[in-house]
């Protein structure tokens, strides 16, 4: 049988350094800095400013752009460094997203921000205002109103969600259009004076962002009662006015210079070498303040605010072996401090572990705080601990660390061995200055081991890592299945155990068609594979093309002949590739039934090709995760990714919680039965654990747009390679 394979998609990702040079490090005259301010325009007054500043602060994303494309993104403020983004010289745009885009809501509000700037050499400081984006509603009443008209209640929405105005509801109503819809319905309801029903309807045409829409309801007693015409509704039309403005800045920066600060400074007593730590701020430091017990033999106290500090206590720090330099550049309103603990003083501690917290407040009140580990001890090397959720650890391979305390030491190395083995290992050492590092493959998934580092007449302390599971996938031979019939939709899991598989049987169904089925007749693993049947389905000559497809997660909703999907199901684990078996008969696009506005042409250029089919999978993070709209919240409403059709709301691997992706497109297959295939999963984002995994099987590739041919596709024996 023929192996069929793909590479991933090729992704890249940066990686955050832990430590900084022990020089600043200034703008090349082809370079400059980016300081972006951001702030957020409300239209009502915040009672809580930190929970809201919080909550922006971490769902923001910031993309700088060039003519070539995107050069920058930052997920959460808090990584923007506050030192500056180095760019080239040249025009850039920043653009910012926060909030929450849901449909319709009374509290969720969604914020969008641009800014075209041009980079020099030196520090441009850019203001990033971000202001609502969505249409907002609200209501009032004239006040003889109650007399006439009673239970009233005021719905207001699009095709994806409304929002009932119940009563004298004095709130503001938010919502985000779908594309291609620019009108806002109305219906207001309720009970007349002599006990009929009443209703009135209506639509707010071409509703722009940033813009509220105050609906007047009117009552006028001259009048007639014709139809229900003497109660009136009239639509005032403004710019969302800014109540409260919201202004986030970087927290001020503070790294260790040649070594990572979280670890700490360890080393023998009277061979330890200068140390120094590197704090950078977006506008002016106020306070730098050290404490430990450590000062207290210069001090006569524990802790001191080193911009503050008077003439003597400097001096008495400079004796015992801690001097700094401060830098303010007025001009583009940025700082910096380097503070040397140099080897004067690191030489007088005693052996033991202190720990030296240092906190940084700048000019706009915002602190960062840092503790440093400080460890004076005889020991010629250490093992540094890897922690359980370090993402060097997978479930084939991981890496161990180490660092040389004494600076004879030639000789030092890690080794590792199976907990519960009797030898060691020894592993291909990469030294770093005092840093140790190995990399230990050909692991064991869901074992613990044991590593530490060793040189000529010692051993170092013993520490442990356990790696990753090799973590299947639930029903992955698509075994288990309730075959229905008519507008009940055929599900991929037996009765009694939890849905982890679906498809968009629910969807076809409501036509009485399956367009995902148990079937023997190419099957791997007994009884059935799995057949993915692209079709039109349609009922009295009604209907719309349906791929035949299956993904990890959950139908939730049908909207006309659209349909809104929640993908990714909680996974810890981090494969190297997904394998199975594939059949594929492609049949010519025929079917176009895309109705997005900006993907019509495109889809319609697709007619008359030969069909293909896709598989691929996706590991996530647990970030940024997505609200399906109108849908009810139940027990769950937040997905890794949400789809929905109607407004070509798809899958895209730009998303920031996406780590790691693969793909496989898929031509007609020459074997008589099955192809074997496997998909390389590339990952573009080392420095986190996996949360969540999706796959997603489709015999139409474009089918998410509605475009196909009568293709068929049967998979079966998924797994996941490690």
């Amino acid at each position: 049988m023929n192996k069929l394979y793909i590479a991933g998609a090729a992704l890249a990702g940066l990686m955050l350094a832990t430590a900084c040079s022990d020089t600043y490090e200034y703008a090349l005259e082809s370079e400059g800095k980016l300081i972006l301010n951001t702030s957020f325009s409300n239209d009502v007054k915040v009672a809580s400013r930190a929970s809201l500043e919080e909550e922006l602060s971490e769902s923001a994303i910031i993309w700088i752009s060039s003519t070539k494309g995107l050069v920058r993104k930052y997920e959460g403020l808090a990584n923007l460094p506050a030192g500056g983004i180095s760019l080239v010289s040249g025009n850039y745009v920043a653009e910012a997203w926060a909030g929450d885009s849901v449909s319709a809501s009374f509290d969720a509000k969604y914020y969008k921000g641009i800014a075209p700037f041009t980079i020099t050499s030196g520090t441009t400081r850019v203001e990033l205002p971000c202001r609502i984006a969505n249409v907002v509603a609200s209501v009032d009443y004239a006040d003889d109103l109650d007399g006439v008209l009673s239970d009233y209640t005021l719905t207001v929405g699009h095709s994806r969600g409304s929002l009932d105005f119940i009563g004298k509801d004095d709130r503001k109503g938010y919502f985000m259009m779908p594309s291609g819809s620019k009108n806002l319905t109305w219906s207001l309801s309720g009970k007349l004076a002599d006990g009929s029903k009443f209703t009135k309807e209506g639509i707010i045409e071409n509703v722009q962002p940033a813009t509220e829409y105050l609906m007047h309801v009117t009552y006028t007693p001259s009048s007639t009662d014709n139809g229900g015409a003497f109660i009136t509704i009239v639509v005032d039309e403004s710019a969302i006015e800014i109540e409260d403005e919201i202004m986030i800045t970087v927290a001020p920066d503070i790294k260790g210079t040649t070594f990572d600060i979280e670890r700490g400074i360890t080393g023998q007593p009277g061979l330890l070498d200068k140390k120094s730590v590197y704090i950078t701020a977006s506008t002016a430091l106020t306070d730098v303040v050290l404490e430990s017990s450590l000062l207290n033999a210069a001090l006569g106290g524990d802790d001191v605010n080193l911009m503050t500090a008077k003439e003597n206590v400097c001096a008495s720090l400079n004796d015992a072996g801690i001097d700094w330099k401060y830098t303010y550049k007025a001009d583009d309103d940025i700082s910096n401090m380097k503070i040397n603990f140099n080897d004067k003083w690191l030489n007088s501690l005693a052996a033991g572990e202190y720990t030296m917290t240092i906190a940084a407040t700048d000019a706009l009140g915002k602190t960062s705080r840092v503790t440093m580990p400080v460890v004076i001890t005889n020991a010629k090397a250490e093992t540094v601990e890897v922690g359980p959720d370090a993402p060097t650890t997978w479930a084939t391979h991981a890496t161990i660390y180490g660092r040389v305390l004494d600076s004879t030491v030639t000789d030092a190395r890690l080794e590792y061995r199976k907990a519960g083995d009797s030898d060691w290992t020894p592993v291909e050492t990469v030294t770093d200055g005092d840093n140790l590092s190995a990399e230990i493959t050909a692991l064991t998934p869901a074992t613990t081991y044991e590593y530490r580092v060793v040189c000529s007449g010692f051993d170092g302390v013993v520490k442990t890592l356990t790696t990753e599971a090799a973590a299947q996938l639930p029903n992955n031979k698509f075994s288990d299945w309730q075959e229905k019939s008519g507008r009940n939709a055929t599900l991929i899991y037996k009765d009694g155990d939890d849905m982890f598989w679906d498809s968009g049987n629910h969807g076809s169904a409501t036509l009485s068609k399956q367009v995902t089925t148990p079937d023997a007749t190419y099957a791997i693993s007994e009884p059935y594979a799995a057949l993915l049947q692209s079709q039109k389905v349609e009922i009295f000559g009604a209907g719309r093309f349906a791929a035949g497809n299956i993904f990890i997660g959950q139908y939730l909703k049908t909207d006309g002949t659209d349909g809104i999907l929640g993908w990714g199901r909680p996974f810890n684990s981090r494969p190297k590739a997904l394998k199975g078996y594939v059949r594929y008969e492609p049949g010519v696009i025929e079917y176009n039934d895309c109705k997005i506005d900006s993907k019509k042409a495109e889809m319609a250029a697709h007619v008359g090709e030969t069909d293909q089919g896709i598989i691929y999978i996706v590991i996530l993070d647990n970030s940024n995760l997505m609200t399906a709209s109108s849908v009810d919240s139940g027990k769950n409403n937040k997905w890794p990714i949400v789809v929905e059709t109607k407004s070509g709301q798809i899958f895209d691997v730009n998303r920031p919680n996406v780590i790691g992706y693969g793909q496989l497109i898929i031509d007609a297959t020459a074997e008589s039965g099955m192809v074997e295939f496997e998909v390389p999963i590339e990952y573009f984002r080392n420095d986190v654990k996996a949360a969540n995994i999706a796959v997603t099987c489709s015999a139409s590739r474009y089918g998410d747009y509605f475009c196909g041919g009568k293709s068929k596709m049967w998979i079966d024996d998924f797994q996941l390679v490690y």
